[in-house]
């Protein structure tokens, strides 16, 4: 019960921003679902979206936090993603915002897209699954990003030149 009211009062704090952006996900979602094709016969194709599900999770989770990890060497900051602020922006610090907005319109796409087709056909939609957990690794190489960027930055602060 206590989670509930904790997620109720964060969507309280949102923004206009966090507002829109909540908006133009369920639109998305609204115009996925619109865009399924229920008549067609679907393949059985499930090896090879079983293989590209794992290769997009491996993907996003390695390449961003090395992307990241690559920009910093130069001095480039980067700050953790608020859902308040503004997707797309031009401040390089700001740009994991972008891909946070991306991975949860993944999620919920690809969420519903699988739910609504697994019901009324009865079958798998590996495309629809693949864009699940390419939002989940999207979140997971933030995070990791976040966490080796802030590991790095830690470390030069204790070590004895910086402290004389």
């Amino acid at each position: 019960m206590a989670t509930i009211t904790n997620h109720t009062q964060k969507m309280k704090n949102w923004n206009k921003i966090g507002k829109i952006k909540s908006l133009v996900i369920f639109i998305l979602c609204v115009l996925s679902i619109s865009l399924l094709n229920f008549n067609g016969e679907s393949e059985s194709k499930n090896d090879f979206h079983i293989v590209t599900i794992i290769l997009t999770f491996l993907f996003f989770v390695i390449f961003l936090p090395l992307i990241t990890k690559f920009w910093s060497l130069f001095g480039f900051k980067f700050e953790k993603p608020n859902w308040n602020e503004n997707p797309i922006t031009f401040k390089f610090s700001k740009s994991l915002n972008f891909f946070q907005f991306m991975a949860f319109w993944f999620i919920s796409s690809g969420f519903i897209n699988v739910l609504v087709v697994g019901v009324f056909n009865q079958t798998f939609d590996g495309e629809s699954a693949n864009l699940f957990v390419g939002g989940i690794s999207l979140l997971i190489g933030i995070k990791l990003s976040l966490k080796w960027l802030n590991k790095s930055d830690t470390e030069k602060e204790k070590t004895v030149a910086n402290t004389v």
